[in-house]
């Protein structure tokens, strides 16, 4: 069976949990461009979502120290597999008994750094992204974790959960075959509409000096210049064969074109062959490879997630051909694919070759393993004698999917759900009870429908969820009556962050007077404050933002992320020397949670330069710890 133990890792840890919503304050919804005319049956920015809502940002972390880390534990005489079951089921560890090798990349830390759609990310093992485009809102929470045995006896390790955004649950269930880690996905549609659906698997590998990756495709598609999804060939592309890793110079996700006829497979492996082979059912169709590229940005962000584990490229797995989609996933509608990871054996003749026949040996691997249409035959046996099976509960997830049954709806027979603290007072809405705390982010029509029907009720969290429900529809009008019911009934910081941003859609200059207000109720709150903060410098009210920055608590005016902004304002309001002295006091901001993609301080000390030193662009040469820069799109040089 499988079995918890407790291992000491190096690990960040979690601080004080947000309380505020994540909300955009982006006035156009999101588009994505592409320069192939007829989008290839791409369902491109079908299903993107601006913000984690109703999921709660991540967002205050410490640096790694000695913890104890739960993990979960398949093993036989050829094969080992380490999962943490408290960081969304991420299967951290796989290594080769007979060759003594591990297969994946696992890092010396577990090291949270702001890259996923909650913020809290971290790199090495395999993540299981499902429901909404990005990395899951699950990657840094504890997951539901059973023990379950097949019907033919296989010792099974099962993590699950219900995603709130889609309404959807979804499964995986583990379990070793020889030398190979068996992974059977099952994604439940209940409702009665079509869902956006979205899975990648994604597998951090090393980057091999002198290793490769294949893959059964010809081109590729990529945004590689920020001017919209193109395609490329495969391997070269640009005169670069990027069947090496090593020769890719900026940050790319490869998103391969495998014809449908073809097996679904991807390798990493290094000089002598050795590495990771993935390959599925013909269902997960999509592959990608991620490389951080090779500009001193990337090289930055490398040393940022790991102490001495090395560089690291993705490879992955996916419903779709892309991670700019989701795929319309019908009502009443089950899905479920099987995959196998397992250690790629490909010859140090067939890695110095050319990439046909590269392909061609991760192929005849492939095969002498049952390849794609062999793992599709099996799929309806596994279904049945695995994945619907019931098993123990180890570990308990999230409260929502219990929360979901009590509202009516239809959840696996063969999951069991647990009420947490999250749900009580929807509980206690629910059976006309006192709320004994204020109501968490609501999301689904279930939900919005016991809002309304206690609409009356006097109680200032019912109308502000109803108000934050609208919000994320855009439907700001509406947004902006339910709030001001919730500001009659308590007037709070709540009530008063979702009214700003109201006001500020709505093209009110009333808005910045709220944002004041709120940060007056609660200066300690740094969820709010950043929040309130990004709100004025997206609406270039660098006025308020300075005006309000010495009301915050001393903690967080020590804050380096607050700090940028606050340099950032000083900046905008014309004062360049002050905002120098920000950025530069103490030896320089250094900012654990700086966003992957954001380039604010490279503009902000760009922007100082300029202004103090009339220095040009190519007379600036950004300092490495200000220097996040992945990809040149025309304007940056890597100094």
């Amino acid at each position: 069976m499988p079995r918890l133990e407790t291992k000491r890792y190096r690990c960040s840890a979690f601080g004080r949990p947000c309380d505020f919503p994540a909300l955009s304050a982006e006035r156009q919804p999101h588009r994505l461009k592409s320069t192939i005319a007829d989008y290839e049956g791409l369902f491109i920015d079908y299903g993107y979502r601006e913000t984690s809502y109703p999921y709660t940002q991540q967002n205050d972390y410490t640096d790694e120290a000695e913890r104890d880390v739960p993990v979960a534990v398949l093993e036989n005489e050829l094969l080992y597999a380490e999962f943490l079951p408290t960081l969304g089921g991420r299967l951290w560890r796989l290594y080769d008994k007979k060759r003594q090798r591990d297969v994946l990349y696992t890092n010396d830390v577990i090291r949270f750094r702001n890259l996923s759609v909650r913020n809290a990310w971290f790199s090495g093992g395999v993540e299981w992204n499902c429901g909404v485009i990005g990395h899951s809102p699950f990657t840094c929470s504890q997951m539901y974790c059973a023990a379950v045995t097949g019907k033919n006896g296989e010792d099974v390790l099962r993590f699950y959960e219900f995603e709130r955004v889609r309404g959807i649950y979804y499964q995986m269930d583990f379990w070793l075959e020889k030398d190979r880690l068996m992974v059977a996905v099952r994604i439940e549609n209940p409702n009665e509409q079509v869902v956006p659906m979205y899975w990648w698997s994604n597998m951090a590998t090393p980057e091999y000096k002198g290793g490769r990756v294949a893959v059964p495709a010809v081109s590729a598609y990529n945004n590689s210049d920020g001017m919209g999804i193109k395609k490329s060939a495969i391997p070269y592309d640009g005169g670069r064969d990027v069947s090496y890793p090593e020769n890719i110079p900026d940050t790319i996700d490869y998103f391969y074109d495998i014809a449908p006829q073809s097996d679904k497979f991807i390798v990493n492996a290094d000089a002598q062959g050795f590495g990771l082979l993935q390959f599925s059912s013909n269902h997960l169709k999509g592959r990608k490879l991620f490389s951080w590229g090779h500009r001193k940005g990337s090289h930055h962000w490398q040393r940022m997630l790991t102490d001495r584990a090395g560089d690291y490229v993705e490879i992955q797995a996916g419903l779709g051909k892309t991670q700019y989609e989701c795929l319309p996933m019908p009502p009443k509608t089950t899905w479920a694919f099987l995959e196998c990871y397992t250690l790629s054996a490909l010859g140090a003749a067939a890695m110095q070759g050319g990439y046909e026949a590269l392909v061609t040996a991760a192929e005849k691997q492939v095969q002498s393993l049952g390849g794609s249409a062999g793992l599709d035959s099996r799929l309806q046996d596994v279904l049945r004698d695995i994945s619907l099976q019931t098993g123990e509960l180890l570990l308990a997830g999230s409260g929502w999917g219990a929360l979901e049954q009590q509202l009516g709806g239809q959840s696996p027979a063969h999951l069991e759900f647990c009420a947490d603290d999250d749900v009580t007072p929807w509980m206690e809405l629910l059976s006309k009870k006192p709320l004994s705390a204020p109501l968490s982010f609501a999301y689904g029509a279930r939900q919005e429908a016991l809002l309304l029907e206690n609409a009356d009720l006097c109680e200032w969290s019912v109308p502000y969820q109803l108000g934050l429900l609208c919000y994320d529809r855009r439907e700001f009008e509406k947004a902006k009556v339910w709030c001001e019911k919730s500001l009659l009934l308590d007037s709070n910081p709540k009530n008063l962050h979702l009214y700003a941003f109201v006001l500020y859609q709505l093209k009110d200059a009333h808005f910045s007077y709220f944002v004041r207000k709120a940060l007056l109720q609660n200066p300690n709150d740094y969820g709010l404050c950043e929040s309130l903060f990004s709100l004025l410098l997206h609406a270039e009210d660098y006025a308020s933002l300075i005006e309000s920055f010495p009301q915050l608590s001393g903690d967080l005016q020590g804050n380096a992320r607050l700090c940028m902004y606050l340099a950032v304002a000083y900046l905008g309001a014309g004062d360049a020397k002050r905002a120098e002295e920000i950025l530069l006091s103490d030896g320089g901001l250094q900012l654990r949670d700086y966003r992957e993609g954001d380039r604010m301080l490279d503009t902000l000390y760009r922007g100082i330069r300029k202004a103090l030193y009339r220095e040009t662009d190519a007379q600036i040469t950004v300092p490495e710890q200000f220097d996040f820069i992945v990809a040149d799109f025309g304007g940056e040089k890597d100094g």
